[in-house]
């Protein structure tokens, strides 16, 4: 399977109040994406997951997607 983005191993920190910089580790399906798709190291990954869901308590992101 392809990784969605190239390698970011530069990202030293995840803001999670920049919800558009988030929106692009969250599938369709309000998901955050797998390492393998997001190229991210495992601790950087934490990272985003704590930051998505900061985002997401503060109502910055969807909980779920609406179809």
């Amino acid at each position: 399977m392809a990784k969605i983005f190239k390698s970011r191993t530069d990202v030293a920190y995840f803001d999670y109040k920049d919800f558009k910089t988030l929106q692009r580790y969250v599938n369709v399906y309000g998901q955050i994406e797998t390492r393998k798709k997001t190229g991210l190291t495992e601790s950087q990954q934490r990272r985003l997951a704590r930051a998505i869901k900061q985002a997401r308590h503060i109502a910055l992101l969807p909980f779920v997607v609406n179809n």
